[in-house]
Parts: C-alpha cells; sequence; structure tokens
C-alpha cells in the first residue's frame, strides 16, 4: 500500500496532545487509508517532585503544580478548541506523582489489540486513548490510578481481567523503554511531535502543529503523491457531519470544524460552534431532526449521534460522558 507512516510521540495527559485530537482525526477521515497512524509514549512526567517547568510554574510542589497545570489547560483549550474540566483537578498527589500509568495504559491497550485482534474494530486502542485523554483532561479523572484505567478498559469494552494482566506484564514497561529510547534517537523534547516516514525518507514536526502544517507537509514529503481521499466527504452537509460523529461517537465542535475546513472567525473561542462559519445551522438541522443530540463537557459541548444502528462502542462512549 502507498501510504504515509505517522508516528506520534505523545503522553496522554499533555494538553496540546489532547488539543491535536482534531487535527490527527481530520487526517484521518480525509486521508482514509492513505495514512497509517502509530503512537510512542513518552513518558512526559516521570515525579512531579522532580519535574521541572519555569515557565508555568509546575514542578516540585504538588499542589501549587496542579492548580498551574489545570490554568494552563484552561488557556490553552481556547487555543486548540478543545474542552478540559472547569475544576476539580487534582490529578498529582503524594502518592501519585507520575503520568507513567496513563502511558503504560496505552501501551498495554495496544499490546491488548495485539492478542485480541478479532475481539474488536481494529481501532479499539485509539478509542481507549481517546477517552483516556478525555477522562484526565475532562472529567478530572484520576488516570493514574489503577481501578480508573481498568474502568476506560471496560468502556471500550476489553476484558478487564485479561487487560490488567497485560498492563501490569512486564511487555509493557519493556515497550516503554523501547519508546524511550526512540525519543531519545528523535531528540523529541516536546509533545505531541509527529515523525512522517514515505519511501525511506522521513521528515520532522516538533510540537502542536495545525492541520494545514501536516497537510503541507505530506505534500512536501510524497512529491505530492499522498493527497486527500476525492469523494466529497469534505463538503459540509448535515448528512456528511452526522457520518463523521456516527463515525467516531461523539465530536467536538473543532473536531468537525477542522475535518471539514472550516475557519474560526477572527476573534471567537475555538470552543464554541457559533466561532465556524455554516456549522452552526448544519448543527441546528441535525438537532431538530432528532438526529443528534448535544451535551455540556468541561468547558465545551459535545455531539454524539442518535442514529438507529449505532455501535456499542458509541453507546458506552455517551455512557462515560453521562449523555444517556
Amino acid at each position: 500500500m502507498n501510504r504515509v507512516k505517522i508516528t506520534v510521540f505523545a503522553d496522554p495527559v499533555c494538553t496540546w496532545c489532547w488539543g491535536s485530537v482534531p487535527v490527527t482525526r481530520a487526517l484521518a477521515y480525509n486521508y482514509g487509508d492513505k495514512l497509517e497512524f502509530s503512537y510512542v509514549m513518552g513518558g512526559m512526567i516521570e515525579d512531579i517532585a522532580t519535574f521541572s517547568n519555569r515557565r508555568l510554574s509546575i514542578g516540585g510542589d504538588v499542589e501549587m503544580s496542579n492548580r498551574n497545570i489545570h490554568k494552563h489547560w484552561i488557556d490553552a483549550s481556547a487555543v486548540h478548541g478543545m474542552p478540559v474540566c472547569e475544576s476539580g483537578f487534582h490529578l498529582f498527589s503524594a502518592e501519585r506523582r507520575s503520568t507513567i500509568p496513563q502511558n503504560y495504559a496505552y501501551i498495554a491497550a495496544e499490546l491488548y489489540m495485539r492478542k485480541n485482534p478479532y475481539a474488536h474494530p481494529v481501532d479499539a486502542h485509539l478509542h481507549f486513548l481517546r477517552h483516556l485523554q478525555e477522562a484526565t483532561a475532562v472529567d478530572a479523572a484520576l488516570t493514574n490510578k489503577v481501578d480508573v484505567i481498568a474502568g476506560i478498559a471496560a468502556t471500550v469494552g476489553f476484558d478487564t481481567e485479561k487487560y490488567l494482566e497485560i498492563y501490569n506484564g512486564a511487555d509493557v514497561k519493556q515497550l516503554y523503554k523501547e519508546g524511550k529510547a526512540l525519543c531519545g534517537k528523535y531528540e523529541v523534547q516536546a509533545f505531541p511531535t509527529y515523525l512522517l516516514e514515505y519511501r525511506g525518507e522521513e521528515m520532522m514536526l516538533r510540537g502542536y502543529s495545525a492541520y494545514s502544517i501536516i497537510c503541507h507537509s505530506i505534500d512536501h514529503l510524497t512529491y505530492e503523491n499522498i493527497k486527500p481521499v476525492t469523494d466529497g466527504r469534505q463538503q459540509l452537509t448535515a448528512e456528511n457531519v452526522r457520518k463523521f460523529i456516527s463515525r467516531y461517537g461523539n465530536a467536538y465542535p473543532i473536531e468537525i470544524a477542522t475535518a471539514f475546513g472550516i475557519k474560526r472567525r477572527s476573534g471567537h473561542v475555538a470552543l464554541n460552534v457559533e466561532s465556524y462559519e455554516g456549522l452552526p445551522d448544519v448543527v441546528d438541522e441535525l438537532l431538530e431532526a432528532g438526529e443528534i443530540a448535544m451535551a455540556p463537557k468541561g468547558n465545551g459541548f459535545f455531539y454524539y449521534c442518535l442514529k438507529e444502528g449505532e455501535t456499542p462502542l458509541q453507546r458506552r462512549s455517551r455512557h462515560l460522558a453521562g449523555a444517556l
């Protein structure tokens, strides 16, 4: 298959990784199987007590770090458009000082899928990552606790006992170690970082990157041989938006806007559907027709599909979000 492999270096707790979900979703939606994604967990905070980000005053004192992380997330959400919790963030404590558990959690999900390839949708590990990020950023869940991680595994349909056996096994730790080594090889110092590979050529994009930047990079790397699918999916119609929401179970305004190439109105906050020309009319049409519904989520809103035939994974997604 003639495709571009995109390796995303990330940490599930990183707000800019969460803010990049609209970009990776839009890439997957618009390019289809012309792109292949993989994720490498980089372990952003091994110990909050020894971590240091002087610019944001994060690290050392746990409670100060929790406050300043949350403040940073609120500021960042206005830029990247993905919602975050309005209050209640207390991820770190004297007992919970690391984001390594969340890194292990994703690696375990990937290993679970390798060992159970036909029991779930092929991208169930990516749905797991989405739920893990959302639970951390929007629900202020303590995702560095094993019981919370197990609950997320159950949400995407994993056998919890089998998943926890993998999570607690040596293979997860070895793959994490290999991922850290890969971060060192490519000098990854910011999350997310993207490694694009095509026919033996490589290109690095470091830090948060807009959808247009990654598309331009794909053009450059592939000599314009890899282009988005041209089957009309990019047209902003009610049916296309309904299919997009249905495909993923739920979507935030910025995710829809990014996938359909809708620019934000000048001066508007990225979290609001009204910020995107033409999108409110389409969403209102779907809401009035009973095709979708909306629910508050953190400091924003999300939309989920009500169409008959939704998958169990989509139903579980709504249950986790509290949108019943």
